[in-house]
């Protein structure tokens, strides 16, 4: 298990640190299309006041062998407390968040499985596409994403994050400050540019998350076998031990009860 798990996880960590240069070229290209659209009144940019309806898109994975990934985050949204009056709602990605979810009581809209072991975007499509029509019917006020962000091997991050509404930009360094004053020639018009462009920018975001998701269980769930395989083999080196010994104990017993004959006789 540990083999197989050590195959998958080099995959799972490619494609993950693959997906992260387009994610972030896209966040910039949608910032720089943001600053020089002038004001924004895009849907998706809609800010409730007080948002009372929060959807968490959960992801974790559909087995366990994989250490404390699961658990980790599982008690993670156990503790996370909302302001009074808040309502939280879950799209469980993943088969032992659902069973969690479920098991504590809390309000699953949705349920997704088997996505962590073939990973696709078309196969996060449908997520994002609940989430976003959810906040733009007002079903949910805010959409957060909460899941296990890839470090390396030994190492990976609880990560919440929200998706929805966006925030609009606000240059900060002097380069950005500089390139907010270039201006940019759309065509047809900056509405029509993010309407095409916003719906793949969610997509890459979750799709980036199952991702980073996927590289993080692989690589809790090889080291999780590797300890496993350290552990049986200690085991089983303390039990040949222990075997040998009362192997030793029995023939040396034999032994002088041999002795112990031979002289009797001798004296008879």
């Amino acid at each position: 298990m540990e083999m197989v798990a050590a195959s998958k996880m080099k995959k799972a960590q490619d494609t993950a640190l693959a997906g992260r240069p387009y994610a972030v070229e896209l966040e910039k290209l949608i910032e720089n299309i943001a600053k020089n659209s002038g004001a924004i009144q895009h849907p998706y940019f809609l800010k409730r006041e007080k948002p009372r309806k929060i959807l968490f898109l959960f992801f974790t994975a559909d087995r366990g062998l994989c250490g404390a990934f699961n658990s980790n985050i599982s008690r993670y949204l156990l503790k996370r407390e909302l302001t009074d009056g808040q309502e939280k709602s879950i799209v469980a990605v993943g088969r032992k968040g659902m069973n969690f979810c479920k098991h504590i009581g809390e309000n699953v809209v949705a349920e997704f499985e088997g996505l962590s072991d073939k990973p696709d975007l078309l196969a996060t499509t449908p997520i994002t596409r609940l989430a976003v029509d959810g906040f733009l019917n007002g079903d949910f006020d805010e959409v957060r994403i909460l899941y296990n962000h890839f470090l390396n091997t030994m190492q990976q991050e609880i990560t919440e994050k929200i998706l929805l509404p966006l925030t609009p930009p606000v240059a900060k360094s002097t380069e950005e400050k500089r390139l907010a004053k270039i201006e940019y020639i759309f065509e047809p018009s900056p509405e029509k540019v993010l309407n095409q462009i916003l719906p793949r920018y969610l997509e890459t975001i979750v799709y980036q998350s199952l991702l980073e998701s996927n590289a993080s269980e692989q690589s809790a769930r090889m080291v999780a076998m590797k300890s496993a395989s350290e552990n049986a083999g200690e085991l089983i080196d303390t039990l040949t031990l222990e075997m040998n010994k009362e192997r030793q104990a029995s023939i040396t017993t034999e032994i002088l009860e041999i002795v112990g004959g031979a002289e009797a006789l001798a004296d008879g």
